[in-house]
């Protein structure tokens, strides 16, 4: 068994397709994290170095770590089952995490396939008063008016904050490769069947590719204090993250209280400090340990994340605010914005 045999292992079927998971993770060995997964019965080595056999009470996965930081799952198992086990050890463990695609990078995924359906799926829940003109927005789309509908919402000011995307199904036909039909979720779910695993997996690497280039980009302005030997003093170098939000904050006590309660989906905790205004928190990301400091104020958020931290915890609070606060707000980063909706 290796990886080109995948493709005739896997089954792309149109009654029960394929899934493929991207997940995050921080393991220099990826045996003994795959072995210790709450579930498993053995890991098998393949053909190919990467590449192992996870075998469950359910069916078998193969994991692909070529990509030592976004790791893929295959399986053909049931899509309950299979969510079921990933969402369990997931968010039970310090070294894996989801990847958490932004709304625009979900709309960009393959642009050249021809996009069948949106799900969009917005829930305020405790980060709004409940009384905006849509504290619950969810819509399903299908067809080729899908993106027109989803931009004549986000035009109007009543209600794009409320727009956010959950998942999307495409239809990718190239020659070189083949045809596949994919729905792909904003956690890095690729629910596919066809007759080319090759475009699949192409489509796939895409996404991953811009994801990665997002995150780096994030970790790549973390903030180092060097100092400046016998001299003394020392320089601060990197950059504030910062979020702008289209609508205000309404009651910032419990806005940030929700926001690093250490539950799911944002996974941090911290004690907040407020003063004029302004609540600021030195926060703990409980999916790698990290430490990040928060300032948030009555429309705007500021992300200090130390270097050497994890540009993932960045990715997941943007995606998780646009589904629970507000679909549209921007990055002031130029360069960030720019990835984070291509």
């Amino acid at each position: 068994m290796n990886r080109a045999d995948l493709s005739e292992r896997l089954s792309m079927s149109g009654t029960a397709p394929t899934k493929t998971y991207v997940v995050e993770a921080h393991a220099d060995d990826p045996a003994p994290v795959l072995a210790r997964l709450e579930g498993v019965s053995s890991v098998r080595p393949t053909d190919d170095v990467y590449l192992f056999e996870v075998a469950t009470g359910f069916g078998d996965l193969w994991v692909d770590t070529l990509d030592r930081r976004f790791w893929r799952f295959h399986t053909d198992a049931s899509v309950a089952e299979s969510n079921r086990f990933l969402r369990r050890n997931i968010e039970a463990r310090r070294d894996l995490d989801w990847i958490w695609l932004s709304s625009g990078q979900l709309r960009s995924v393959w642009p050249q396939a021809r996009r069948k359906a949106v799900l969009t799926d917005f829930r305020s829940g405790r980060l709004t008063s409940g009384v905006s003109p849509a504290s619950t927005l969810r819509l399903q789309l299908k067809g080729d008016a899908a993106d027109a509908i989803t931009d004549l919402i986000s035009s109007d000011p009543r209600y794009r904050s409320a727009l956010a995307f959950d998942r999307i199904q495409i239809h990718a036909d190239e020659p070189e490769y083949g045809t596949v039909e994919e729905v792909i979720s904003r956690r890095g779910k690729f629910l596919v069947s066809g007759d080319s695993f090759e475009l699949h997996s192409a489509i796939v690497s895409s996404v991953v590719d811009r994801y990665r280039a997002f995150v780096e980009a994030c970790e790549g302005r973390g903030m180092r204090w060097s100092g400046l030997g016998d001299e003394g003093g020392g320089r601060l170098s990197g950059s504030v993250i910062s979020l702008n939000f289209g609508r205000p904050i309404e009651d910032l006590r419990g806005w940030i209280d929700e926001l690093v309660s250490s539950r799911a989906p944002f996974r941090l905790w911290g004690v907040p400090r407020f003063e004029d205004g302004i609540a600021e928190v030195d926060a703990v990301d409980l999916h790698i340990g990290h430490r990040l400091r928060l300032a948030v104020g009555e429309d705007w958020l500021r992300v200090y994340l130390p270097s050497g931290s994890c540009g993932n915890t960045v990715a997941r609070l943007i995606a998780n605010l646009q589904h629970r606060f507000d679909g549209s707000l921007t990055l002031v980063d130029n360069e960030l914005e720019h990835l984070r909706i291509a």
